[in-house]
């Protein structure tokens, strides 16, 4: 039998090459990783890291914003949507709070137009937080979820009366609400 030039013949016991493990994952192959499969272990941690920025960034930044802002009343350290935040009282301690006076969409949306509203309300009032330089924050009474009513202001102004004229949020004081998806 002649033998051909440049394969090579197979049988037990032979070192076996990288490519021929194309069968098993990636990781459990024997030998070097090729440059390709190196750049490969690159996108899940960049993925990831880009994914615990977008979750969790905007409420390291609500947080840190404490170093530069003056707060009045109770201390705003993190917003949840576009009208309710969470913050720390002297009084009550650790509180979710519903912020008076105007109404934005929810972020468990019943169409996608609403989802879009209330993701950009969401960062509007990051925003008024982060670049404000005091935050008055008086907490009322108590709504049905047991969050607090609060009324809060940014450097003098009124935040419902800022969401209401960037035209995120509309004019509410209690009652039924009107949906989002039909306006």
């Amino acid at each position: 039998m002649a033998r051909r030039k440049g394969v090579t013949r197979f049988y037990r016991g032979a070192r076996r090459h990288p490519k021929w493990d194309l069968g098993t994952p990636p990781g459990q192959r024997r030998g070097r990783p090729g440059k390709r499969a190196r750049r490969r272990r690159v996108w899940p941690v960049l993925l990831g890291g880009a994914m615990f920025l977008f979750l969790f960034g905007p409420n390291i930044l609500d947080a840190g914003s404490l170093l530069w802002r003056d707060s009045k009343g109770c201390t705003v350290w993190m917003v949840v949507d576009g009208d309710t935040v969470r913050m720390h009282c002297p009084v009550q301690g650790f509180v979710s709070g519903r912020l008076v006076g105007f109404d934005t969409p929810e972020m468990n949306a019943r169409c996608p137009r609403e989802l879009g509203m209330a993701v950009a309300a969401t960062y509007y009032l990051r925003w008024q937080l982060w670049t404000a330089r005091e935050v008055v924050a008086t907490p009322r009474d108590r709504d049905r979820y047991d969050r607090v009513l609060t009324l809060m202001g940014f450097d003098g102004d009124l935040a419902s009366t800022r969401m209401i004229r960037s035209g995120l949020a509309r004019p509410y004081d209690g009652g039924q609400r009107r949906s989002w998806c039909d306006a």
